[in-house]
């Protein structure tokens, strides 16, 4: 497709369920630096199962475990494998609803084959961009695939060398903070405004007039984690929204990383993040791109599906 079309409030454009969850890295040690230098860990593989809480269950989560999730348009999938935990946001275009297509069936459907490929027993978790690839490719392979298009954004966070590697393609996105700083953010692929890059599958009489991004256009990267640091995947409807300052200042009042507390922080985040999406006087993020982008907007946030995904890294106890 392509544009997203004109913000809008439909009935299921609340806010969704936040996933939280307590990533365990396998740190051996923290290397001794001097002030002016960020610490390094170094890793090593640690067998044990690791423990995690997806979504509001209190029950404990373990290798093979997964979880897929579809609101409004917006789908997520949580995937616990012995070498990683993997994290997928995906956001269908919104264009497809004039065309008679359910503009969410396409991202929950690339979120399930994603999820799936997880489970393969050739998946290292480190390279998110071939997850993408595969996933894209098992749903558009099939023999009456489903039809739209979405952005997306995985992550996983590798054991091993307790590292982040992510894939991001379109406007949804992550951010790395530590030390209540943003340590990395993911930048926005767009082909205009309000058009995100996007993979597609549509109908062969539309394929000349669609945009279909290609997988392999994903950006990706990877950085080492610290005990401490915090990952937020989310869909444009939190970024456009909540300008990073209030963001950071909410994720900052995190005191303790336990359950409770980033379950409360990330609701606290998608709450306030719905609350700007509805006030027609708040200069969102949205509406200061409107007007950098000479596009007439009136202000105000962007009614919009509101997905998160928040993880803290843990060292667990000798």
């Amino acid at each position: 497709m392509g544009r997203r079309g004109h913000p809008m409030s439909p009935p299921e454009a609340q806010v969704a369920p936040v996933s939280v969850l307590r990533f365990l890295g396998t740190l051996s040690s923290i290397s001794p630096t001097s002030p002016t230098t960020r610490t390094t860990p170094s890793a090593r593989f640690s067998p044990g199962r690791p423990r995690g809480v997806q979504g509001r269950s209190k029950k404990p989560r373990f290798p093979g475990e997964r979880s897929n999730q579809r609101f409004g348009e917006d789908s997520w999938f949580v995937s616990s494998t012995p070498l990683a935990e993997v994290l997928g946001v995906a956001d269908g275009v919104g264009g497809w609803r004039d065309m008679g297509v359910d503009a969410g069936c396409f991202a929950k459907e690339l979120m399930s084959c994603c999820s799936s490929q997880t489970q393969l027993s050739g998946f290292d978790g480190r390279n998110p961009r071939d997850l993408l690839i595969a996933g894209y490719q098992e749903l558009s392979g099939r023999v009456h695939p489903v039809l739209g298009s979405s952005t997306a954004c995985l992550a996983t966070m590798h054991r091993r060398d307790c590292t982040l590697y992510t894939a991001n393609l379109g406007d949804s996105g992550f951010m790395v903070v530590r030390n209540g700083r943003v340590l990395h953010r993911s930048q926005e692929q767009t082909h205009d405004f309000n058009t995100p890059y996007q993979l597609t599958v549509a109908p062969k009489d539309q394929r000349d007039y669609v945009y279909s991004d290609k997988p392999e256009m994903a950006v990706s990267s990877r950085y080492s984690l610290q005990p401490g640091d915090l990952v937020l995947l989310a869909t444009d409807g939190l970024f456009d929204n909540m300008p990073e300052s209030m963001l950071l200042t909410i994720l900052n009042g995190l005191k303790e990383r336990g359950e409770q507390d980033l379950q409360a922080g990330a609701s606290q985040v998608v709450n306030k993040a719905r609350e700007l999406s509805l006030n027609a006087s708040f200069q969102s993020p949205f509406a200061i791109k409107a007007r950098e982008h000479n596009v007439p907007y009136s202000g105000g946030g962007k009614p919009d599906d509101i997905t998160l995904i928040l993880a803290s890294v843990e060292v667990p106890s000798a």
